[in-house]
């Protein structure tokens, strides 16, 4: 009876985890199909997920005559740039969070919680003053350091709590060996957190590379540095007449690739952080 009801339950469990793939899954099967459509076939949509006719036009469009080549590099550009500043600035903010004793530390870490639940948007013209006085407006730059602020509050707090989970003996251990307190960040408890520092990175890379809106708002007065995401949605316009759907989502096929294969290799790293990160936290 005992081993029914087991079953029962696995059963539901699975059920329902089927079920969400399917939907997590479909309008990216959907989209996949959808590329390889020519744009009167997906505009007049229909009950068939398949192309009558598979058609690579869309690909040869939407690389050759949108500057896709230009906007794939500036996103590549973008994103690694990105994570190295996360990591650098994260990892040392979250170091000195978890392990000097100063009298601002919990004002700073409410701070850095309370950040996170502000709305993006909210913060996209304030942001833009600001780059626009420093003079940064047209620049890539500007776009890097403002997706690095942005992801910069929640990554913190996530090494912040990692780190504070490595025993304080170790700390001990390493000011009896001569360590002093950037020693002790750089020679101890940066190489016992690469876990939580590829999870920070995919992190910080998955965010810039699907970022929209402050990319597109810092790049309207230079479009040559844009990024995929902001150059995906000018490909829609590409069309004689008519919305080329089929296109745009031809190039936002390619866009998601990069992002895939780099979770395909992050995968591990992504999981066995995210996990102890909340234990030791």
């Amino acid at each position: 009876m005992k081993n029914k009801k087991v079953i029962f339950e696995k059963s539901i469990v699975y059920i329902f985890l089927i079920i969400a793939a399917i939907v997590a899954a479909f309008p990216l099967v959907y989209s996949l199909f959808g590329s390889f459509k020519s744009s009167v076939e997906f505009l007049n949509g229909g009950p068939n997920i398949l192309p009558k006719e598979w058609d690579m036009t869309s690909y040869v469009k939407a690389w050759k005559e949108a500057n896709f080549a230009q906007y794939t590099l500036n996103s590549l550009f973008i994103s690694v740039m990105t994570v190295v500043l996360t990591l650098v600035i994260g990892s040392m903010a979250g170091f000195v969070l978890s392990r000097a004793k100063f009298k601002l530390r919990p004002f700073l870490v409410g701070v850095l919680g309370l950040v996170m639940f502000i709305p993006s948007v909210v913060l996209i013209f304030p942001i833009f003053t600001m780059c626009q006085k420093l003079g940064l407006i047209g620049n890539i730059w500007s776009i890097i350091i403002t997706q690095t602020a942005s992801g910069l509050p929640f990554l913190v707090i996530l090494m912040q709590s990692y780190m504070s989970g490595i025993s304080k003996e170790i700390d001990e251990a390493a000011k009896i060996d001569g360590c002093g307190f950037f020693g002790l960040y750089w020679r101890i408890i940066l190489p016992l957190s690469k876990p939580i520092l590829a999870t920070a990175g995919l992190f910080a890379f998955k965010n810039a590379w699907n970022s929209y809106l402050l990319p597109l708002a810092l790049s309207l007065s230079k479009p040559d540095i844009r990024p995929l995401t902001v150059g995906v949605i000018a490909l829609k316009d590409m069309g004689e007449g008519i919305s080329a759907w089929n296109i745009m989502i031809a190039g936002s096929v390619l866009a998601i690739f990069p992002m895939v294969i780099v979770y395909l290799f992050m995968n591990r790293f992504f999981i066995e952080g995210i996990t102890a990160g909340s234990v030791k936290g």
